[in-house]
């Protein structure tokens, strides 16, 4: 092939290559913030936390006898339709079958094998619960999602989101369920 017409091939695979990678992108969400909330703190009304209250950075620790339960509050930007993940992951280490709850019928059940599938093919070890959220086209859709902190829950945790197009997480944030005086610190 003469080489005039390998570097006009190589061009015109290039700008492929170019197209393909936008028009997958561009069907990607986009994590514009989340943030982990006590459920005493949140407010169903305004479907917010309390101003103040909200639990952000890496240094988060929470006394499971003060907080019974946490809010991970998400807002996602997307271009269509489509379902985000919140996986609750406790210790990273594999401890029994994790449930899953999907929003959109209200339902609770076991992880079938599609979702065990999912789980190993995003590497994810440890997950407790699958939340699946329905998100409609926005530059900001807020989702919620709560994780009930019962007296086995003590040790390191952390929440994943993710949409479903990339294997890689949107978003990670990590805390320490910890019996201690002060309830939630956020140092």
């Amino acid at each position: 092939m003469p080489p005039q017409r390998r570097s006009k091939m190589s061009r015109m695979l290039e700008v492929l290559v170019v197209f393909m990678v936008l028009a997958i992108s561009g069907n990607a969400a986009d994590l514009v913030s989340m943030k982990l909330c006590a459920d005493k703190d949140y407010n169903a009304s305004t479907k917010a936390c309390a101003a103040g209250k909200a639990l952000e950075g890496s240094s988060i620790v929470i006394d499971p006898e003060a907080v019974k339960a946490v809010n991970l509050l998400t807002a996602v930007k997307g271009s269509k339709s489509e379902e985000i993940y919140h996986v609750w992951i406790f210790n990273g280490k594999g401890g029994g079958k994790p449930i899953v709850f999907d929003s959109t019928i209200k339902t609770v059940r076991d992880a079938d094998q599609t979702d065990l599938d999912w789980l190993k093919e995003r590497k994810i070890e440890g997950a407790r619960v699958i939340v699946r959220l329905s998100v409609s086209p926005s530059p900001n859709y807020r989702t919620r999602s709560l994780k009930t902190l019962g007296p086995g829950a003590a040790g390191p945790w952390k929440v994943q989101v993710y949409d479903s197009t990339n294997l890689s997480p949107l978003g990670e944030m990590t805390f320490a369920v910890t019996p201690s005086d002060k309830g939630v610190t956020n140092e």
